[in-house]
């Protein structure tokens, strides 16, 4: 793109330690709070998509409904801005075939953008092995993609979301020459909305950062989630580059490393032909009654059979009579009397193979190390939309 800055690779850092200390600071002072709005937003998030499952395009009442959805991502961007630089979960890394979050991810968005967005998807016919996790690949696409949108505003425009590899030898490495020439899988989102100077570029990694314009009615703030993206991409050792200019839209590409070979995982059926599978059946806890209804419907329309528990001792006492009656645990983290980590630690000793999603509000603690320690297989942020923790709950199960 004509007068944009030459792209750049970065390889995400740790967080200036001033920082650190002072979000870590104020997530203390901030997570009760953060934990039980979050709660609200999730009751929020989940009944307005059911209530939007059944009502048919171009009724006032689903238009109105979006809206709902629309003030409560804004609601639930402004607690994860607070939080973004908490010590958040960091997930199991394991061998997957990267096509296939990236898949799930494109799917999961195509029902859900603006009418006037054109979304275009382009995978491998191979498979693109990588060392990471499915559940953060989705989040990158997602908060990619996001930051496309909110650069269009109420304009109509195009995203696109490209997959490929690239060898040593590619052409990419004569225009990226800082970047380091072995295998890679790379992952590119363009759109031609309103792109960003050089000054937005160099603060756009950086926590609570904003630039806000007006596109009509709609607010539009530049590199909004951008900062979920830059520690995922650290954390797989990768490297982020973008490309933009004001008016010229803008392009990111994330290079990450490629495994020896590819990983055994599924990749996506294709559409049209479901597998078939019985029902899976779910322990789920959480000490907030109206989470626990509210996902008594979800799980039920979804074809799931579930327990639900308000009190991590009693779904404790009745798992520890019952070990191998479930495929998977879902939990609240913080909970009265038992909390959700506790919960984990206790039933993964009764039954070491069954995956346990932990759900919080408010991710304070949680490390790599202390998942592993509690048996935690994924972690899962409150507000929580139908569709992750659908998407969750499949890859867990699915084997």
């Amino acid at each position: 793109m004509s007068g944009s800055t030459p792209p750049t690779a970065t390889r995400p850092e740790a967080v200036a330690t001033e920082t650190e200390q002072a979000l870590d600071g104020l997530g203390i002072v901030v997570g009760e709070i953060a934990h039980d709005f979050n709660n609200i937003l999730s009751l929020i998030f989940g009944y307005v998509e059911m209530a939007l499952s059944e009502i048919p395009e171009g009724q006032r009442a689903r238009s109105d409904l979006e809206h709902v959805l629309a003030a409560g991502d804004r609601a639930k961007e402004l607690v994860a801005r607070i939080l973004t630089y908490s010590n958040r979960a960091k997930l199991k890394k394991t061998p997957i075939n990267l096509d296939v979050p990236v898949a799930r991810a494109l799917k999961f968005l195509k029902d859900r953008l603006p009418p006037q967005v054109n979304l275009v998807g382009t995978l491998p016919d191979q498979p693109l092995p990588v060392v990471g996790n499915e559940t953060e690949i989705h989040q990158l696409v997602l908060n990619l993609c996001n930051n496309s949108v909110q650069a269009l505003g109420e304009a109509s425009g195009d995203i696109s979301v490209t997959l490929r590899r690239i060898e040593p030898d590619s052409a990419f490495f004569d225009t990226h020459g800082n970047i380091p020439r072995q295998p890679y899988a790379l992952l590119t989102i363009t759109d031609n909305g309103c792109g960003m100077d050089l000054s937005t570029q160099e603060k756009m990694y950086t926590p609570f950062f904003t630039t806000s314009r007006q596109h009509g009615r709609q607010e539009s703030r530049a590199g909004l989630g951008l900062t979920t993206v830059y520690n995922i991409v650290s954390s797989q050792n990768g490297y982020i580059l973008v490309a933009s200019a004001p008016g010229e839209g803008t392009t990111f590409d994330v290079c990450l490393p490629l495994a020896g070979e590819p990983a055994t995982g599924e990749r996506p059926a294709p559409q049209g032909t479901p597998a078939e599978r019985p029902p899976k059946r779910v322990l789920f806890v959480d000490d907030e009654p109206a989470i626990t209804e509210m996902t008594s419907h979800i799980l039920a329309h979804s074809g799931y059979q579930a327990m639900f528990f308000n009190d991590g001792n009693e779904a404790y006492r009745y798992f520890e009579q019952h070990p191998y009656d479930f495929d998977i645990i879902v939990t609240d983290l913080i909970m009265p009397v038992l909390s959700g980590s506790e919960l984990a630690s206790r039933c993964i000793a009764l039954n070491p193979n069954i995956p346990i999603i932990l759900t919080t509000g408010f991710s304070e603690k949680i490390s790599l190390a202390n998942c592993r320690q509690w048996g935690v297989t994924a972690v899962i942020t409150k507000p929580f939309a139908i569709g992750q923790l659908l998407a969750t709950l499949e890859e867990l199960t699915k084997s």
